[in-house]
């Protein structure tokens, strides 16, 4: 607890600002100086939990969750801490990342006014600024390396391995997976050792799944599994959660990602013996999910309303439920893989950007991933996730990982060359950690987006346009 000190104006407002950029974590503050009648307002700089705002004639709401009912609502930005003085409704906007006391300032409704237009753009109108400090000089012939190599070998994980023998790579792969060890450990181990269940009951020792992980078998929460493992106490189990969808009664559930989690599933059986992996198979009938939509998921989703957001925040809401067909999931914790694919160019437009300006190119993308990841999925996830009473926690969005990662330059990311085709350059430095852990075989698997990968979306259907389900229900609020 810090007692603050000033008794100025503004020397208290900055005090409270410097004090709030101090925090670390996912998290959502409102805080209320009654003596200068501010109200405070923000999310973590990264974005990991919701906070939204809702404005009608003279009252406002904030909160983490507000439905269609409450027709004027916008996401709160994660790029700056919110002062809102309710005596005069200016609105001060305060960078996180600038130490003096700059700030824009706005009317109440003309911020609002100004959210409710960006929140509506797509991913290709939404355009940031971009001001590059990195140096893109190949000092360490790195690029070089994996080119001559790429050119002569043709065997994919041979070829991995090979990269892996030069010296700055093997180096970056140890930093990068002591980085993430540390960000998982953080996860797991601030949470009491019991399961929902065994919490209620208050029970002494607790042997199920107080940890589950969002498992489409595929890189990211492959390698997050395998670490968890090291740091969950062998006598409790660990839940991986799997989701599939039918657009009929009579299609299998064998969809893309249920077949490449069993397989990943198998390899950690090989290398993790003592662990018991509970492996849900979480099936949903076409009913079932417009039913649930309807009455639940649009209303979390919401102020998002794309088919995209439908579709992900679909699976996601039925993902985290973690119910089976003989049980439901007992965990607390959910381990989600979120920020991987902008972090280590996941993206099919990465390597667009690449073919399109070479390094500079992919730079320059990687950056507007990075500044854009607050605006787009996150608070959506943390607000479908959170509704089944489950916390979701993102180890690829650590700050100390993020800020390792980001100094480093892209083709110690992603290599998306030609030569390194799709399963090998894309996010080539994830894949290199989990040849190095003994997850040869996830190493390969191409990346595959969950809508798809779980079967909720319908390929014909563009992502970036509004869902008309949704749309019903909010007009007919």
């Amino acid at each position: 607890m810090h007692k603050l000190n000033n008794r100025n104006d503004t020397k208290l407002e900055q005090e409270i600002i410097n004090i709030l950029k101090l925090l670390k974590g996912p998290f959502s503050i409102i805080y209320y100086n009654k003596a200068t009648n501010d109200l405070f307002f923000t999310r973590d700089k990264i974005g990991r939990n919701s906070l939204l705002f809702h404005i009608n004639n003279k009252s406002f709401v904030i909160s983490s969750v507000l439905s269609r009912k409450y027709y004027e609502c916008v996401e709160v930005p994660a790029t700056h801490i919110h002062v809102l003085n309710l005596r005069s409704n200016i609105i001060s906007l305060h960078p996180w990342d600038c130490e003096a006391l700059s700030s824009e300032k706005h009317d109440l409704e003309d911020w609002f006014n100004i959210l409710q237009s960006r929140q509506m753009l797509s991913d290709e109108q939404f355009v940031l600024e971009y001001h590059s400090t990195q140096n893109l000089f190949n000092e360490d012939n790195v690029v070089e390396y994996i080119q001559t190599i790429a050119d002569t070998i043709k065997c994919k994980l041979t070829l991995m391995k090979k990269i892996m023998e030069q010296s700055v790579i093997n180096e970056t792969i140890f930093k990068i997976t002591k980085l993430l060890e540390k960000s998982v450990e953080i996860r797991l181990k601030r949470q009491p050792a019991k399961c929902k269940l065994c919490i209620t009951l208050n029970a002494l020792i607790c042997h199920h799944s107080s940890v589950g992980i969002l498992f489409s078998g595929g890189l990211d929460c492959t390698i997050l599994a395998f670490i968890a493992d090291k740091y969950i106490s062998q006598e409790q189990s660990i839940d991986l959660i799997n989701v599939a969808f039918s657009k009929n009664n009579n299609q299998s559930y064998d969809v893309p990602d249920r077949i490449t989690a069993k397989h990943s599933l198998e390899q950690l059986k090989k290398l993790c013996p003592k662990r018991e992996w509970v492996f849900r198979e979480v099936n949903v009938t076409k009913e079932e999910l417009e039913r649930c939509q309807a009455s639940t998921i649009a209303d979390l989703v919401y102020p998002r309303k794309t088919i995209l957001d439908e579709s992900l925040g679909s699976a996601l809401w039925f993902a985290a439920r973690g119910q089976d067909n003989d049980s439901i999931s007992t965990s607390r914790v959910l381990l989600l893989g979120s920020g991987a694919d902008e972090l280590f160019g996941g993206y099919t437009r990465h390597r667009n950007a690449f073919r399109r300006r070479g390094w500079s190119g992919l730079a320059e993308e990687l950056d507007l991933d990075w500044k854009r990841i607050s605006f787009r999925n996150l608070a959506r996830d943390n607000r479908v996730i959170c509704d089944h009473g489950r916390q979701p926690r993102m180890p690829y969005l650590d700050e100390d990982f993020t800020e390792f990662v980001l100094k480093l330059k892209p083709w110690l990311k992603c290599f998306p060359s030609d030569s390194l085709g799709p399963g090998v350059g894309d996010k080539l430095m994830l894949r290199l950690i989990a040849v190095n852990l003994g997850l040869a075989d996830v190493a390969l698997f191409p990346k595959r987006a969950l809508q798809f990968g779980s079967r909720i979306a319908n390929k014909n259907e563009k992502g970036s346009d509004l869902s008309k389900s949704f749309l019903c229900e909010n007009n007919k609020k």
